[in-house]
């Protein structure tokens, strides 16, 4: 009954064995895979540890109350007979944030040739979720476009990313990137910024909590904002007042998408 030499040296072997060795009867572990790495899978790690290694990432994070935004939401789906055109939350989330960047137009900088350099359009891009990894085309002039035009051509380019389709030009130019994660249940996150951007903006689910509203608990719809930015070309003050701008309109939203 003593345990020896030979039963520690067994046993030691046994949990320093690949994973995928014989365990058990000489059988295999059949959940054990190796997946091949994609060239999509290889650039966008690249530009992820890229982004860590070459920015002061710092982000801010903020709750608003959306539940105008929730009930403007209903009444373009209660006005419309057809999805196609309708707009969706990212839509109106696309276009305010636009709006915001046009009073803060610093958060566009980018580094360029050792020089800052602030783009004069806003050319927003939008984090896509598809079977090849994650994707991020670009919406272009979005200040000009009308929120159904916004519904119209995110669509098109979520289709064109999940099949593949997506062209070299509708993947660059962006100045601003918007990620969002509301439809996976996901509360609040850290994004990563997308070179040579120096911002993105991260966008949790929208959901229902007690909110004091003056002397009352009232239930209201809340969605979390996580920016991050590159502190080496702005500092916390100019990002919060963006974020606090942005706010601002998401609270309020219909008087700002008055053209």
């Amino acid at each position: 009954g003593r345990i020896r030499e030979s039963d520690i040296r067994a046993a030691a072997s046994q949990l320093s064995a690949p994973r995928g060795g014989q365990r058990g009867g000489g059988q295999r572990a059949d959940h054990d895979r190796s997946n091949r790495i994609s060239p999509l899978r290889k650039t966008i790690a690249q530009r992820m540890s890229a982004a860590a290694a070459e920015t002061a990432a710092v982000t801010l994070h903020t709750e608003v109350d959306a539940t105008n935004l929730v009930n403007l939401r209903g009444q373009f789906r209660a006005a419309s007979d057809a999805q196609e055109g309708v707009p969706g939350y990212n839509d109106i989330l696309v276009k305010l944030t636009a709006l915001a960047l046009g009073r803060h137009p610093d958060l566009q900088s980018q580094w360029r040739e050792g020089a800052l350099w602030v783009p004069g359009d806003v050319h927003i891009a939008i984090g896509i979720d598809t079977d090849q990894g994650l994707l991020a085309p670009v919406i272009r002039d979005v200040p000009a476009r009308s929120l159904r035009q916004l519904a119209v051509e995110t669509r098109r380019l979520a289709e064109r990313a999940r099949a593949g389709a997506l062209t070299v030009d509708e993947m660059q130019g962006g100045t601003f990137t918007i990620s969002n994660l509301g439809n996976y249940g996901v509360d609040a996150f850290t994004p990563i910024i997308n070179l040579p951007q120096s911002a993105i903006l991260g966008v949790g689910r929208i959901r229902q909590l007690p909110v004091v509203v003056g002397e009352q608990v009232l239930p209201r719809f809340v969605v979390s904002l996580s920016l991050t930015f590159d502190h080496r070309v702005h500092d916390g003050g100019p990002a919060a007042r963006f974020l606090h701008t942005l706010r601002e309109f998401i609270q309020q939203p219909g008087p700002w998408l008055i053209d």
